[in-house]
């Protein structure tokens, strides 16, 4: 075989290599967490930015979560999906949770893909998610993606109770007061349409124009 410039390192040499990464990545997203609120968006922005390239789970979020919300950088949502699906390939549950939305509502570039959304809410939920959790109720809850699923409907919804999540009470009450056994229409319409107001919200609190405007517009105007 033809030997090429690239020098071949030994396994141990590359988990080394691999170790010493990790702690830079670990050391920039601390330095990003102690500057948060104190310094520039822009610093911190490239602070995680430089910890997530260097594969850190949370910081890959954490840069998602700002270009999605337009927080020291302009708003990307191509770029909040790329480095979702980094963070979510690591199995960081909050990174689950979020593309998971993206998936189920067709933002960002992503094709409208509930079943995807679906497994991404599970994973997150069984991490222990409580966003995640509440999603998957609602979706047992439905028959939405899931086959019908009282019981394991009220098992995350307790979970996510459990967890402090704020909206868990509210349906586990309607759930177990519904003669039907399952949630109806008007609440899960209800439910979907508050948590993709939350990617237009979160932007339009850091000035992005056009999501104000989506905020603003009337009922029934615009696409």
């Amino acid at each position: 075989m033809k030997r090429t410039g690239v020098v071949s390192l030994s396994f141990l040499t590359l988990f080394v290599l691999t170790a010493h990464a990790d702690k830079q990545a670990d050391r920039l997203y601390a330095e990003a967490i102690r500057l948060h609120g104190s310094a520039r968006l822009e610093e911190v922005f490239s602070l995680y930015t430089q910890a997530a390239e260097l594969g850190n789970a949370v910081a890959q979020y954490n840069v998602a979560m700002m270009y999605a919300n337009g927080e020291g950088v302009n708003v990307d949502y191509q770029q909040a999906v790329y480095w979702f699906k980094k963070s979510a390939g690591q199995q960081f549950a909050p990174a689950q949770f979020r593309l998971g939305e993206l998936y189920f509502f067709g933002m960002g570039g992503l094709p409208e893909e509930t079943k995807t959304a679906g497994r991404l809410f599970k994973a997150a939920a069984e991490q222990g998610d409580p966003d995640a959790q509440v999603n998957l109720a609602i979706l047992l809850g439905t028959g939405q993606v899931f086959p019908l699923d009282r019981e394991r409907a009220l098992y995350w919804l307790a979970q996510a109770i459990e967890a402090g999540h704020e909206s868990a009470h509210y349906y586990n009450e309607l759930l177990l007061s519904s003669e039907s056994g399952r949630l109806g229409l008007e609440a899960q319409e209800s439910y979907w349409k508050q948590q993709k107001n939350y990617w237009v919200e979160m932007a339009a609190e850091y000035g992005v124009r056009e999501a104000r405007e989506a905020i603003e517009r009337p009922s029934g105007e615009g696409h």
